[in-house]
């Protein structure tokens, strides 16, 4: 595990810390030519090496372990430049710590058998129930709640909108998450705090629009999601206490 945190946190302090944003630009402009690709590779190099001397393996672990970090870096981002957007990030940085976590079962010869049976755990009744309630509380529960206000958002289509499209989705994908949580570590300051904050911002928009249906129509959301979260989390405590 040690080995492990020591070259996730090299990574982050190599990849957001000591990258400069014009080695970034310049990565995406010239790919394999760029000099800036080589020095981010030189840098994830000796931070690599760093991590796995500290971690107390040999010399020979550290430069093979490194080479082999600092290889698989550089041919993740070749693949990447050029391309900006989120997905490309998330699979970027999906990619590398993969790499990470491959070594590290390399190192300390983890094998299939073992992965397979720590994976059995999930079959655990009380894990299955977390899992469960957080599927439900996206996709099924954004359905529910878009099915439930579908006669109110015609009447509201009609008028001209300034919302980002999906993004209303994903607010609601964020808060209720956030509020399930919340709930399961029986944090409710928390929570409280984070009905607090998006009323804050709603009720700003909402006066400006002076619109009394669009103020009801996103309390009623807003109410809804809470409460889809809440029941679910009580849910949740309930079938694993």
């Amino acid at each position: 595990m040690t080995l492990l945190l020591l070259l996730i946190t090299a990574h982050l302090v190599g990849d957001f810390y000591l990258q400069p944003a014009h080695w970034i630009a310049n990565r995406h402009a010239r790919k394999a030519r760029s000099p800036a690709l080589y020095k981010h590779i030189l840098i994830h190099t000796v931070l690599a090496a760093l991590a796995i001397y500290f971690a107390g393996f040999s010399l020979t672990l550290v430069a093979t372990g490194a080479t082999v970090l600092a290889l698989s870096h550089g041919v993740i981002d070749y693949f990447k430049a050029g391309h900006t957007s989120t997905k490309a990030f998330v699979i970027d940085q999906c990619a590398h710590f993969a790499m990470i976590c491959i070594l590290c079962a390399v190192i300390f010869d983890i094998t299939l058998t073992h992965l397979v049976n720590n994976l059995a755990l999930l079959r655990h009744p009380d894990i299955l129930i977390y899992i469960l309630g957080y599927l439900l509380i996206l996709q099924p529960a954004s359905i529910f709640i878009a099915q439930l206000l579908k006669q109110h958002t015609a009447r509201l289509q009609a008028t001209d909108s300034q919302s980002l499209g999906s993004a209303g989705r994903w607010i609601g994908y964020v808060e209720r998450l956030l509020a399930l949580s919340f709930v399961l570590v029986e944090q409710y300051t928390g929570l409280g705090f984070l009905v607090a904050t998006k009323t804050v911002f709603r009720v700003g928009d909402l006066s400006k629009t002076k619109d009394m249906r669009l103020t009801e129509y996103m309390m009623l959301g807003t109410l809804v999601s809470f409460a889809t979260a809440l029941i679910t989390g009580w849910g949740i405590k309930m079938g694993v206490g």
